[in-house]
């Protein structure tokens, strides 16, 4: 596939299951907070109904449909923080990445100098910044939007949105929605970004290809080494 960057002045990546394949911590970290409450999700829970969540809209989600229970702010933040000692665990073990992405986004960076790259994710900061550092990537992102800017996670379009409004501010200039392109992995991190009014470019790391076309993204590829030339 060709895929005309030029036209392009703001590309949106997710995080997890985009740059990083870390999912799978994320789902185990879930599962060994929520045992101690004798609760536990299967995987295909977890991909259906829970992955495209922040912490906060998981475990939310999760109490209230296993329990019956609304959590207060404070139990929220009480299992947020249970579970990022969890993931940060995992994570200083061992850190899996998307080959492609990694080629991908050094090809950006190279090739199309003008373009701001940017991360919307679900995922904290303080886990996101602990990866590119370990990864040498983090000079490579013009901004970072995490769980903590936002107060409605995917499949809201605010993180997006929040993304864009940001970047104008930083740079005192306005960007049409089709001057921006998203990378997603998930089924509700594409709603988002269809919400939004941008571009969609889903890679099926995550979810199986036809599922992705499901939901009607602009573009889908098996990975990013399909869309440009690398040379």
């Amino acid at each position: 596939m060709n895929l005309d960057f030029s036209r392009y002045k703001l590309i949106f990546f997710d995080f997890d299951g985009v740059i990083v394949d870390t999912e799978w911590e994320h789902f185990a970290a879930f599962n060994d907070v929520l045992s101690t409450y004798g609760i536990k999700i299967t995987k295909k829970e977890y991909m259906e109904e829970y992955l495209a969540y922040d912490d906060k809209g998981c475990f939310i989600k999760v109490f209230k449909n296993k329990l019956g229970k609304d959590l207060t702010k404070k139990e929220v933040q009480n299992l947020i923080k249970q579970k990022t000692e969890l993931l940060m665990d995992k994570l200083k073990q061992k850190i899996k990445v998307y080959p492609d992405t990694i080629r991908f986004i050094n090809f950006l960076s190279k090739k199309f100098k003008d373009i701001k790259l940017c991360i919307v994710s679900g995922a904290l900061k303080q886990e996101i910044l602990f990866i590119l550092k370990k990864l040498k990537l983090e000079n490579k992102f013009f901004l970072i939007i995490s769980a903590e800017d936002v107060k409605n996670g995917k499949p809201s379009p605010e993180p997006f949105l929040i993304a864009k409004q940001k970047v104008e501010r930083l740079l005192n200039k306005k960007f049409n929605n089709n001057e921006i392109l998203v990378i997603e992995d998930s089924i509700n991190g594409i709603k988002a970004a269809i919400n939004a009014g941008f571009d969609v470019l889903s890679v099926a790391h995550t979810y199986p290809f036809k599922k992705l076309l499901e939901v009607n993204p602009n573009y889908v590829v098996k990975n990013l080494l399909e869309i440009c030339n690398y040379k």
